[in-house]
């Protein structure tokens, strides 16, 4: 289920127009040019520098079964390097403008709405990368 969930938010993601716009990218840009900015998972294959960013990781975070069995809730951490602050919240403001308040689906996956939980600016040690996180959380019904 975590890897469904994922992969309708890189979806969801890819198929915005402005928010490929970001990565110099659009929708329809080849797979390898995307999934070197769009990563699914904690992290990269290379390295990040300040040649590689801006680019986005997504993953699972630590959910929970809910009261009612059918019902897991979940969260989802996105994190957006980019070589400023600033940068990084704009990306990570598109994200906001397609995860809060909506429903993520893909394929034969649904989810209840979805909501931002937490974000945070965050320090990598990286020369010219800056980082920010937004956590969402999301319930959906488990198979």
């Amino acid at each position: 289920m975590s890897q469904e969930l994922i992969d309708a938010v890189a979806i969801t993601l890819i198929k915005d127009a402005s928010f490929m716009q970001f990565f110099g990218l659009d929708p329809s840009s080849p797979a390898d040019e995307v999934t070197s900015r769009i990563i699914k998972g904690l992290e990269p294959d290379t390295a990040f520098t300040s040649d590689t960013v801006p680019a986005v990781l997504m993953y699972v975070t630590p959910g929970r079964f809910a009261r009612n069995h059918l019902v897991f809730e979940g969260k989802f951490s996105v994190e957006f390097y980019a070589k400023s602050n600033v940068e990084a919240r704009l990306i990570g403001g598109r994200a906001f403008k397609l995860f809060h308040d909506s429903y993520i689906s893909h394929k034969s996956f649904n989810t209840f709405r979805c909501h931002l939980a937490y974000d945070t600016d965050f320090a990598t040690g990286i020369t010219g990368v800056k980082g920010y996180k937004a956590i969402y959380d999301v319930d959906y019904v488990r198979k």
